[in-house]
């Protein structure tokens, strides 16, 4: 779980860096590469709160909607 919450963590920084892409790739990375069972509490938490702080004029992106699906799997 640590690791996980590291990965996103880095891809927030991605992402007030200005890349809000690759942000999104690397959240999504680190959510599938955990059993669903991880993808809970805080891990979820931060994901959703790096998705949230992403413009709504971004949210066609492909991106962006990748990590709003794995959010809501």
């Amino acid at each position: 779980m640590t690791r996980t919450l590291l990965h996103i963590d880095d891809a927030a920084c991605s992402h007030h860096d200005g890349d809000s892409e690759e942000a999104c790739r690397r959240t999504v990375a680190a959510l599938t590469g955990v059993p669903d069972g991880y993808r809970t509490g805080l891990v979820r938490r931060r994901a959703l709160d790096l998705y949230e702080a992403i413009p709504t004029e971004h949210h066609h992106e492909r991106a962006v909607r990748e990590l709003r699906d794995v959010l809501a799997a």
